[in-house]
């Protein structure tokens, strides 16, 4: 903690340098996703997915992710987050955490995750081929992240949903 006013006003100036010099380096090395507003509740998911797979790329901190990610808000959803962040106390910024619970409880209604999760565990080969299975059964266990974790559950989950004959 700075002791003093210049302390803390140094300390802010380098924060802020870094956050634009961190800003610049993700717009130009990741090509992160324009989110403006979501037709299908699972857009937003998807959106949140690919973020998150960018920030995998390069080292920011929990605070620099919601940022950066705000800055990828166009239209109704930049309006949305001007009003999260008008709620917040001052000067203290929003976490990727508390970015992400927020964006989800406002684009992605409990009851399409719920629906979701019951796909996934409803979930058969029926008369699709074993690839089309693979397919599906990793697309609906992004939804199923309790019940896939490990490599035993995720194991036991696909074989339950195969066909016998295999």
């Amino acid at each position: 903690m700075p002791t003093n006013l210049a302390d803390a006003i140094a300390a802010l100036v380098n924060v802020t340098v870094e956050n634009s010099c961190l800003l610049h380096e993700m717009a130009q090395n990741t090509k992160p996703p324009v989110f403006t507003k979501a037709d299908e509740p699972l857009e937003a998911d998807d959106w949140l997915r690919t973020m998150e797979q960018k920030f995998d790329l390069i080292h920011c901190t929990k605070f620099q992710k919601s940022v950066f990610a705000a800055q990828q808000l166009r239209g109704a959803a930049g309006a949305w987050y001007a009003n999260l962040m008008a709620i917040q106390p001052v000067g203290v910024p929003l976490t990727w955490t508390e970015f992400r619970t927020a964006f989800r409880a406002h684009y992605i209604p409990d009851g399409v995750m719920a629906m979701k999760l019951d796909e996934f565990l409803a979930l058969r080969q029926g008369d699709q081929t074993v690839m089309q299975y693979v397919g599906r059964f990793n697309h609906l266990s992004q939804y199923a992240s309790e019940h896939v974790n490990t490599d035993a559950k995720k194991k036991k989950w696909f074989m339950r949903g195969l066909n016998t004959k295999l």
